[in-house]
């Protein structure tokens, strides 16, 4: 083989590498990747009211600990980490008015909820009967 072949070769060899990387980084950048991305946000009650404590229950997709926040300020008990795909932390807004509820686990999950003043003093607002000490 003479120079100007040896050349050509290598330069056919080294085209052919750069043509192999490109396409192992396109794949790479394509591929569906599992982030660390929260799925679903719920408080169980439909009427919220301020002084009441409330379950806020976050999905996700992965295990990694969740921070959660009320108008941008940690719930106390955070973090959790989800097990079986939940997180649940205990809530008790202490004014009334539209609350931004979030959890954050590599991104950041919100639900707006409209927190009402108590109208009735006691357990009989947050849900137990007036006359609950009787059971049930």
């Amino acid at each position: 083989m003479t120079t100007s072949e040896n050349k050509r070769i290598a330069r056919r060899a080294g085209t052919g590498l750069t043509a192999l990387a490109a396409m192992a980084c396109s794949a790479a950048l394509a591929a569906p990747h599992a982030a660390a991305v929260p799925t679903g946000l719920s408080v169980n009650a439909r009427t919220i009211y301020a002084a009441c404590t409330y379950e806020i229950t976050a999905t996700f997709d992965h295990w990694f600990e969740a921070w959660f926040y009320d108008n941008g300020l940690v719930i106390a008990g955070s973090p959790i980490k989800p097990t079986n795909g939940k997180a649940t932390i205990q809530w008790t807004p202490k004014k009334a008015g539209t609350h931004t509820l979030g959890v954050l686990s590599g991104s950041l999950w919100e639900l707006k909820v409209d927190v009402l003043q108590p109208t009735l003093t006691g357990s009989a607002t947050c849900g137990a009967s007036p006359l609950g000490f009787l059971g049930s």
